[in-house]
């Protein structure tokens, strides 16, 4: 099997269970991250990114772990311990980056593994486990924060005041929340107008998750992306990506309560765009994080060695 083989089943082994969350009313996504902030490694420090952020903090909330803290197994062996018998890890993706030959093919690719000017990008798999399923090592975790309301609300402003150049102008009024991209403007309605200062901010990021994908910065649309309406698979896509680069937003602000209200012909939507599109979860993923961290000013580490990501 080769890489791009391993990587499509464990695009399909995530679809079907984020498939089965949706089926009872949940979203992945959409989950907010523990008061220790986004998946780590223990023994790096680092944060993982993406696709691998959004699946480890579901692990850790589906399995009752205490923090989002792992080790691969030579981590565990090199820290004194060891993962204990039995125990079950979770699969995690890197990229190695290669110059491209010509005439080289690789087969069926995700859209988001084929590189550019040249270069490809090769999925590998690695294994993870959480700290709570490592015996023999004493681990230190740092006080978990909870944020009192005015923090958060504060943490949320100073993300939007601090949209790195050229922004986006965001404009109040009327009942609808969007993005314009031939105009580069956000509408928003009042912040009167939600049930919280927490909600409006969260619909603000998702629209400015959006505002990303502008050719002056990130350039995420394709031509047919940039024609897409309402409900049609490019459309979706965006709209996904929106959607997890909010949750970034929110995490990392310290938003926790429920401000997404998710119908059902909502969930039943999602459902259906993942059976026909086995990929685009981690299509998604990877893109969020990238335009989450644009907002937030932060640069990527690039890993060009064949090493795990965040380890």
């Amino acid at each position: 099997m080769n890489a791009y083989q391993k990587l499509d089943q464990l695009a399909e082994q995530v679809t079907n269970e984020v498939i089965a969350q949706l089926e009872q009313g949940k979203v992945l996504w959409q989950k907010p991250w523990s008061t220790y902030g986004l998946p780590k490694n223990y023994s790096s420090g680092r944060h993982y990114e993406g696709f691998n952020a959004i699946y480890l903090n579901y692990i850790t909330e589906k399995n009752n772990f205490t923090a989002p803290y792992f080790l691969t197994f030579k981590q565990a062996l090199e820290l004194g311990g060891h993962v204990r018998k039995g125990e079950k890890g979770t699969p995690v993706i890197y990229w190695k980056i290669y110059e491209e030959k010509a005439g080289e093919q690789d087969g069926v690719q995700a859209e988001e593994e084929k590189g550019r000017h040249g270069r490809k990008f090769v999925p590998f798999i690695w294994t993870v486990f959480n700290i709570d399923q490592v015996e023999g090592i004493d681990f230190t975790l740092p006080a978990a924060i909870e944020r009192p309301e005015q923090q958060v609300i504060e943490a949320c402003q100073h993300v939007v005041d601090h949209y790195p150049m050229p922004r986006p102008q965001i404009l109040h009024g009327g009942s609808q929340a969007y993005y314009a991209p031939a105009s580069d403007q956000v509408q928003m309605p009042e912040l009167k107008s939600f049930v919280s200062p927490q909600s409006y901010h969260a619909t603000l990021f998702h629209e400015l998750i959006h505002t990303t994908g502008h050719p002056d910065r990130l350039n995420r649309f394709t031509e047919e992306e940039k024609a897409s309406r309402f409900g049609d698979e490019h459309y979706s896509k965006e709209e996904l990506v929106a959607e997890m680069g909010a949750s970034f937003l929110c995490a990392f602000t310290g938003i926790k309560e429920d401000v997404f209200q998710n119908s059902v012909a909502y969930l039943q939507g999602w459902v259906s765009r993942f059976k026909d599109d086995r990929t685009m979860i981690i299509y998604a993923s990877t893109r969020a994080f990238k335009a989450a961290s644009y907002i937030l000013g932060l640069k990527a580490e690039t890993n060009k060695e064949a090493l795990p990501a965040a380890a």
